[in-house]
């Protein structure tokens, strides 16, 4: 992974306005006193709660709790790695990076520029080639026009090897370059000319997050049962068929700015392409390809809410569910539009029109509970029948395990319950000897996908962790670290502290190390210190300077003494949670209230003997 120093990173935020940089990506933003504000471009919201900070180059959603700089927003809005974010920042403000030696970079690089012409060179062929005409008159049968071709890259690949040779020696590629791109299995031996991957058959360019080219699905055009409908390319240094979506470069940004933060992910190319042309720009398709923990976690950063549209048969029905449960254990839940009549998204929009698909989307969008009760009902000779009804609820349970979200989980067990006509205690019951699937944790550099886990109807006894295995600050951690930024050097807030606040009561690490510094005067170094997209996020939202204590009329120091109790009140309840004897739960509910009524002097004393008892293992 690239390594970055600090004065590339704060030589490329100099350079960028972040109030121009906001209103590029289409979000509407006006002046409030020495700030910008708009409407969060994360969440839908009717009042602006969107601070910008362009002296610091910080925002802050006081809505939604999105925070960070030029850098993560570009991130959240297009779905990049911190990498991919800075590259594309400093190529926008011309500084030159100087990475660590990457030995594979020289070969990736011309990868990247042989796909590119190779999707041009299939392009012109779709259009000027004389054996292309069967593409052509497929391409006008699917009413895909010259614009679309053009702007999709849509392609024909020449029949054999000798049209390829021809180009590779044009162009300065070598066959085991074109080996390595996966467009040619290059000759074994003598007497083996080799053969090109996709001869005779319609291109469709894929690309990655960055529009780059990096694989080919070649479509048949005469049917040959010797081969399949659709070839792919294969795996190679620069395509992770696991990791790339078909459309997301053109639709990360659409989804990021869609009002639900929405995402359609459909099957096929040309569904792809007729959504994305017909008004829904928020479209991504898999590729007939299984769907991924890593697909979920490209989809993770733009998007909060997915509705599925796959083929309304057996196989498109287990795909659905399949990405359905994939969705859920990264935390974004699902929905299903059903075609029926044998109808995919490009049949259907182009019978009935684009207002009558999102008419669809409005009005027959189900939740994949009630999608999988419908489809494994009618599998059953008799649905109603007790074998029956326990078969269906098992498979249903099965899925509903799957998602990470306490609140989802529960929702789709009522809706379930409901369904099934089976009392909610008793699927919840059976829920609970469920093995959790693994959360859909990505496999490479996505970023922080949260690890959500469900927490118990009274509070968590760990707090989630995020990819970098990290703890979020509590909200009231947030408030503490917010106060304490806002007055460096405060002695008598420092004395508030100091033999208060000791590291177990804190449920982050960063909250821990943030206090720390703070109290010897170190909070620069300690930002600089900071390594994780994650951990430069939480100290950009405190750098924005709009510190909601400075609204409460008390002193800093009355203030920290509030957050104080409350964070030990906080403890206290989490030590009641995890205690296994009754009688030390009762012992910490019974400490906890009195400590919210306690006057402060006393409230001293108390913390003091409560961590004499703790370390001699008397209170806990």
């Amino acid at each position: 992974m690239a390594e970055f120093n600090t004065s590339q990173l704060d030589e490329i935020r100099s350079r960028i306005d972040l109030g121009e940089l906001i209103q590029s990506y289409g979000v509407e933003v006006r002046r409030m006193g020495s700030g910008l504000k708009c409407r969060c471009p994360f969440h839908n919201e009717k009042t602006p709660s969107f601070m910008i900070n362009v002296e610091k180059g910080l925002y802050h959603c006081f809505g939604c709790g999105a925070a960070g700089s030029a850098f993560t927003f570009v991130q959240q809005q297009e779905g990049l790695t911190f990498r991919e974010a800075v590259h594309k920042l400093a190529k926008l403000t011309g500084v030159k990076l100087n990475e660590r030696a990457d030995p594979e970079e020289g070969r990736r690089a011309r990868l990247y520029a042989l796909m590119s012409e190779a999707a041009m060179f299939y392009h012109r062929c779709l259009g000027k080639a004389s054996e292309a005409e069967l593409a052509r008159t497929y391409v006008a049968g699917r009413s895909l026009d010259s614009e679309i071709a053009d702007k999709y890259m849509i392609g024909y690949a020449p029949k054999g090897m000798a049209n390829m040779r021809k180009w590779a020696g044009k162009y300065g590629f070598g066959l085991d370059e074109l080996e390595a791109a996966g467009i040619i299995k290059a000759p074994a031996g003598p007497g083996d000319s080799g053969y090109h991957r996709f001869s005779g058959r319609l291109m469709f360019p894929i690309a990655d997050r960055q529009g780059r080219i990096v694989a080919f699905s070649g479509r048949q055009l005469v049917e040959d049962k010797r081969s399949g409908k659709y070839v792919n390319s294969p795996e190679t240094v620069i395509f992770k068929k696991s990791r790339i979506l078909y459309g997301f470069d053109k639709a990360a940004a659409a989804i990021a700015r869609h009002p639900h933060r929405e995402v359609i992910v459909c099957e096929g190319q040309i569904d792809c392409i007729r959504l994305q042309t017909s008004g829904f720009a928020n479209s991504v398709a898999s590729q007939g390809t299984a769907f991924t923990a890593d697909h979920a976690a490209m989809l993770k950063r733009v998007a909060d809410t997915a509705l599925l549209c796959f083929d309304d048969d057996g196989a498109g029905h287990k795909a659905t569910v399949r990405t359905a449960t994939v969705l859920m254990a990264a935390g974004i839940p699902a929905r299903v539009v059903s075609l029926t009549g044998g109808n995919d998204p490009d049949s259907f929009i182009l019978r009935q029109g684009p207002d009558a698909f999102r008419q669809m989307l409005e009005d027959r969008a189900e939740s994949i509970v009630a999608f999988q009760v419908r489809i494994e009902r009618a599998k059953e000779r008799n649905p109603d029948a007790i074998d029956a009804v326990n078969r269906v609820a098992k498979a249903v349970l099965g899925t509903i395990a799957a998602s990470s979200n306490a609140v989802l989980k529960a929702s789709l067990l009522a809706e379930a319950a409901k369904l099934l006509n089976i009392p909610v205690v008793a699927l919840n019951e059976e829920l609970s000897k469920l093995k959790v699937p693994p959360s859909a944790k990505p496999e490479g550099d996505y970023g922080d996908l949260a690890e959500v886990a469900e927490p118990p109807a009274e509070l968590a006894p760990e707090p989630g962790r995020d990819a970098h295995g990290l703890v979020p600050p509590s909200k009231l951690e947030q408030v503490l670290m917010e106060l304490l930024h806002a007055n460096p050097g405060n002695e008598r807030m420092a004395l508030v502290i100091k033999g208060r606040l000791p590291a177990e009561i804190f449920e982050s690490e960063f909250a821990v190390a943030f206090v720390d510094a703070w109290l010897k005067g170190g909070l620069d170094a300690f930002a600089r210190g900071l390594k994780t997209k994650a951990e430069l996020d939480w100290y950009a939202a405190l750098e924005l300077g709009d510190c909601p204590c400075g609204e409460n009329t008390l002193a800093p120091e009355k203030q920290l003494q509030d957050l104080v109790r409350s964070l030990w009140v906080r403890y206290l309840e989490r030590c009641r949670f995890n205690a296994a004897d009754p009688r030390r739960q009762l012992e910490m509910q019974l400490a906890g209230k009195r400590l919210k009524t306690m006057p402060w002097p006393r409230l001293k004393e108390f913390i003091a003997g409560f961590r004499l008892d703790a370390m001699q293992g008397g209170q806990q």
